[in-house]
């Protein structure tokens, strides 16, 4: 009986060693991978090692943190704690590692945070808390970092209507602001009030129907980077919308409902180097939409319901890259390229495959792009699927009356291809 016993004690002290992470250090940096069970960390794992620079915990199928688990970590920076299963810390799992400055928190099930976490790792400048289930941010709980510059919110369950707008009140000098994934339709004006450095805004599929008020103030003029993309955004009608983001570098509307825009709505964006409005509605580009930007190089049209695409709207533009493909296009203006290059242009990239092209037109295009040297998406020319319809009159017909003839026998003969694939 005794050795039964014995045997089995064995046995549980082997069980508790497999399920233990197994770690290993390079260069002052500790590497942790799993073991083959859920794990509590607890001091002894990581801890009592003032060399330590750097830890790495992502995807050790950790549950919970307890205290101690990080003392005597002088000298750490970085911790990784990602991809975990970790419902919640308690206040002060995290005080000892005061020179911490890098925290990654995201994809685990934290749904929040007590009120004084952060209070002692005062030097923190990033904090990554992605893919958890957090709704709700107690005011003052980043008061104490005053030196953060990146923070991730995206995928969580945030409301926009129950941010408090002084939540970010000590923290003004964030560069990165990620909101993405998250309803953020509601939230206040002022919530970015204290920001003076912001770089980047990213509020990707946040259930916006229009461009938020907190997104645009005066003192958001450092921002180079606004991602409003996968939202429900159907018009920019207010010329105004944009004037205080003279900074800005990159814009992306990419995949919301746009069907209107006011001529005037980018011309305060003299910085503006791209335009990214692929997979909206947009029929008709205004004349002056692209005028008076001195900087924009790079215009994405992909997927809209353009018929036609006027070199007025794109003339005087340092334009290089150009994609119009997936619209309803039948022609170009004779010389397209050319006339982009005598206006201002720089163009070296084309892309304008798929589009209901009459051939005629495809071919004068095709012809012109070559001797220019300008880059198109040529392996779309494989002879294997229809990427243009002519009548018996091979002639490129430049008006716009035309159009639906040749969008409708475009649909048709693709539609017929389709069916052939479909049956071999």
């Amino acid at each position: 009986m005794a050795a039964y016993r014995a045997a089995l004690v064995a046995l549980s002290m082997l069980a508790i060693v497999e399920a233990k992470p197994k770690c290993k250090t390079f260069a002052d940096n500790v590497v942790c991978t799993a073991g083959t069970s859920d794990y509590e960390l607890v001091r002894g794992l990581v801890s009592d090692n003032n060399k330590t620079t750097g830890i790495t915990l992502r995807d050790c199928r950790i549950t919970d943190v307890e205290y101690e688990s990080f003392n005597d970590l002088n000298s750490l920076t970085y911790l990784d704690l990602s991809m975990n299963k970790i419902r919640r810390l308690k206040l002060g799992v995290i005080d000892e590692p005061k020179k911490l400055t890098y925290l990654n928190l995201s994809y685990n099930e934290l749904t929040e945070f007590p009120l004084g976490l952060f209070d002692q790792i005062k030097n923190l400048d990033l904090i990554d808390l992605k893919g958890n289930k957090i709704n709700k941010l107690e005011l003052g709980i980043f008061d104490t970092l005053p030196k953060l510059k990146f923070v991730d919110l995206s995928s969580n369950a945030f409301v926009g209507k129950d941010f408090n707008p002084y939540i970010f009140d000590q923290s003004p000098h964030i560069t990165f602001m990620d909101f993405s994934r998250n309803n953020m339709e509601d939230a206040p004006e002022n919530l970015l009030h204290a920001f003076q450095s912001l770089e980047t805004l990213n509020l990707d599929r946040c259930f916006l129907s229009k461009v938020p008020e907190f997104a645009t103030k005066a003192n958001l003029r450092t921002m180079k980077h606004l991602i409003l993309s996968t939202n429900q955004i159907t018009s920019l009608d207010n010329a105004a919308t944009f004037v205080n983001l003279e900074n800005l570098q990159q814009l992306d509307l990419t995949a919301n409902m746009l069907e209107t825009i006011n001529p005037n709505i980018l011309s305060p964006l003299k910085h503006l180097q791209k335009v990214d409005l692929k997979n909206n509605k947009i029929a008709v580009i205004p004349d002056n939409l692209f005028k008076n930007l001195p900087k924009l190089i790079t215009i994405d049209l992909y997927g809209n319901q353009l018929q036609n695409v006027p070199v007025n709207a794109l003339r005087g533009i340092p334009l290089k890259n150009l994609n119009i493909a997936n619209n309803k296009v039948t022609y170009l203006q004779d010389n397209f390229c050319l006339e982009l290059r005598n206006s201002g242009g720089k163009i070296k990239k084309l892309l304008f495959d798929p589009n209901p092209w009459q051939c005629a037109c495809l071919h004068d295009l095709l012809k012109e792009v070559k001797r220019l040297g300008i880059e198109y998406n040529s392996g779309k020319y494989d002879g294997k699927r229809p990427v243009c319809v002519s009548t018996s009159e091979f002639t490129c017909k430049r008006q716009e009356s035309v159009n639906d003839l040749y969008i409708e026998m475009f649909n048709e003969a693709k539609s017929k291809y389709f069916k052939q694939q479909k049956k071999k």
